[in-house]
């Protein structure tokens, strides 16, 4: 198996893109219900990887983390994959999130400070997935979804994340 990761992963390449911050191993908490009598947090684990020769990034987010399952398991548990590859054509990144029964396909560009996923598809509704708050040590991301084309936003859960040390 080493062999798979290691042409997985290549050699390092120092390529910077707009995802290079998020590299590394991350403790995340997960508030889904926020300002609701249903509001929940749960620790959660998230690693980001480059990939193909520092062609694309990778990651692995779990949920809840690999020690707290133990402890605290939660009905709802993902343990899923992104891959993200930057399109020159397009000049933006296409990306794939998948987990056990799903596959979600998105964009991402970097929109100021921000990085923004949107899915790509046309007959669901607007998803936004944003990666902002940026810093060295930690990042704030949020999933909201608007079933009116953008007017309203419904935020489905939020992450703070601490870089592991």
């Amino acid at each position: 198996m080493s062999k798979f990761f290691e042409a997985l992963v290549g050699e390092n390449t120092e390529n910077k893109n707009i995802f290079t911050p998020l590299l590394g191993e991350w403790e995340i908490e997960w508030v889904d219900g926020k300002g609701t009598e249903n509001e929940r947090h749960v620790k959660r684990e998230w690693l980001f990887s480059e990939i193909l020769n520092g062609e694309g990034i990778q990651d692995v987010f779990i949920c809840p983390s690999r020690t707290e399952r133990i402890i605290n398991p939660q009905p709802d548990a993902e343990y899923g994959t992104t891959i993200r590859i930057y399109n020159p054509k397009k000049q933006k990144w296409d990306i794939c999130y998948a987990c056990l029964g799903k596959m979600v396909y998105l964009e991402a560009e970097k929109v100021n400070d921000e990085i923004i996923l949107t899915n790509k598809s046309e007959t669901e509704n607007l998803n936004l997935w944003i990666f902002s708050d940026i810093t060295a040590d930690t990042f704030h991301w949020k999933n909201k979804t608007s079933f009116d084309k953008g007017d309203t936003w419904i935020i489905n859960g939020e992450v703070y994340a601490k870089r592991k040390i």
